[in-house]
């Protein structure tokens, strides 16, 4: 006897067409969700792709600026020297040894470029200076004096021409010549009001000025350098500063 299934025992309720029909809208909906989803996940790669190579590129062309800046800074310290340094290298030393020093007293003063600029350039107002005071063998008449204290005046008018050398560079141009007890020049401020930068400096620049040939007299002894340093401890130079250059071991094997 042929087997028969009544019509019946398949016919859908109409609460359970609905019920299928609505996981099958269900079944859709979460398939065009997760469609949706990995195309976003897709969309979001590129763009971080995207975002990652244009990074690079704008960290590529700010090291090549930064490089440039460099470069510019040192080829003009460079020639700056040719007028009175005949040996050369007083700003490369002076600006090597007092990066150290800065490193010393707090290494983040190191993450501001400025600084080293700042050291490179420290003179570039005696562009402005007459060759027969800059290298004048003898004693400075006082009105010879006068014009040669306006060169930190004037460096630091050219500096701050220059953007990127608004900031510290333009504070050791325009202060290394201060002295911790308001003696110096050119606006004779004191203590903790010369940035802290300028009173590192002149202590670097002090000591390799006597520790180099100079026009007007010969280079001191090592030594005897240190110990004029430490003479103008709280006249000249801030003594939290000169503690620490004297205990670089640069200056230490030196002596």
């Amino acid at each position: 006897m042929p087997f028969r299934v009544s019509k019946s025992k398949w016919t859908l309720t109409n609460g359970q067409a609905e019920r299928l029909a609505s996981t099958g809208e269900q079944c859709v909906a979460h398939d065009l969700a997760a469609a949706q989803a990995l195309r976003y996940a897709e969309e979001l790669r590129t763009l971080y792709a995207d975002e990652r190579k244009q990074r690079r590129a704008v960290e590529n062309a700010l090291e090549q600026l930064s490089d440039s800046y460099s470069t510019t800074v040192r080829a003009l310290a460079a020639a700056l020297e040719l007028r009175d340094d005949e040996t050369g290298g007083h700003a490369e030393r002076v600006a090597r040894l007092a990066l150290e020093l800065a490193k010393s007293i707090d290494p983040s003063l190191l993450d501001d470029p400025e600084l080293e600029y700042g050291f490179l350039l420290h003179d570039l107002g005696k562009i402005g200076v007459p060759d027969s005071i800059l290298l004048k063998p003898g004693p400075l008449t006082v009105r010879e004096q006068e014009t040669m204290r306006d060169h930190p005046i004037l460096g630091e008018r050219i500096v701050a021409q220059v953007p990127y050398l608004r900031g510290t560079a333009r504070r050791v141009v325009a202060a290394h010549h201060e002295r911790w007890d308001g003696a110096g020049y050119p606006r004779r401020v004191r203590g903790i009001q010369i940035p802290q930068c300028a009173r590192i400096f002149s202590v670097v620049d002090a000591f390799d000025a006597m520790t180099n040939e100079r026009p007007y007299r010969a280079a001191m002894k090592i030594d005897d350098a240190l110990d004029e340093i430490k003479r103008c401890t709280g006249s000249q130079f801030d003594p939290l500063v000169v503690e620490a250059f004297l205990s670089l071991q640069e200056v230490r094997s030196a002596a």
